[in-house]
């Protein structure tokens, strides 16, 4: 199983899957989807886009064994970091406009994006954020008025997300299991810088744990087939 292919098996939008499958046009030298999965990721993420130049990617963070909600993030792999840029996907494509918007220097293309993203008209992006000068100032629109992601509630783009644990070693991941605290052990293993053939064989050991262990094997089998 795939990204694509898990993405359209378990409930998501097809918007989303369009954007996985790279059917959302993006401006010229931006991001990239289908997505580049050669850079490296944890498994908690589920890449829509690629960007080449970071490296790393945007995309959903999957949240297991509590009672979150998906959310998206953009991910950088050479830190291993995290950045919570929205709670839902509305909050997404305004994120994706606007920084299209400041770093694009051809509106049509953010326009156009907007437009096939379903975001808004290509001719109401400028009015939409007219009082928007930064990130923060996203916080002023109604999309992001009652959830605000990591990276608008601390006003910059170092938005760790809640989640984010501090890192451990294998053993201390293998521990909390034992002691049955699940989704800590989950956000420790994508936290922390460990082997892949650790990643896999502690995803194993979760795998009883889970509520949709059909859903999450297939989660795991996207990730494994990435990071041979």
């Amino acid at each position: 199983m795939d990204y694509i292919e898990f993405l359209s098996k378990n409930g998501y939008s097809q918007s989303l899957v369009d954007i996985s499958k790279g059917l959302v046009k993006v401006p010229d030298f931006t991001v990239q989807a289908p997505a580049d999965l050669s850079f490296g990721f944890p498994p908690v993420l589920i890449p829509l886009w690629s960007n080449g130049s970071w490296p790393g990617y945007i995309g959903i963070v999957k949240h297991w064994f509590g009672g979150r909600q998906d959310s998206f993030v953009q991910f950088y792999t050479a830190e291993h970091s995290f950045v919570e840029v929205a709670r839902n996907f509305d909050q997404l494509k305004a994120w994706m406009v606007f920084e299209f918007l400041c770093n694009v220097p051809a509106p049509e293309e953010v326009g156009a994006f907007a437009e096939s993203i379903g975001f808004c008209a290509a001719n109401d992006v400028d009015d939409i954020f007219s009082d928007c000068e930064d990130i923060s100032d996203l916080a002023k629109l109604s999309v992001f008025k009652n959830d605000l992601p990591a990276a608008l509630e601390k006003g910059d783009e170092l938005g760790d997300p809640e989640w984010l644990a501090k890192t451990s070693g294998v053993s201390e991941i293998r521990g909390l299991i034992a002691s049955g605290q699940y989704e800590n052990a989950w956000y420790q293993l994508n936290s922390s810088l460990i082997s892949k053939e650790d990643i896999q064989n502690i995803l194993n050991e979760l795998s009883p744990y889970v509520n949709e262990i059909d859903v999450f094997e297939g989660l795991v089998s996207s990730w494994v087939k990435t990071n041979l």
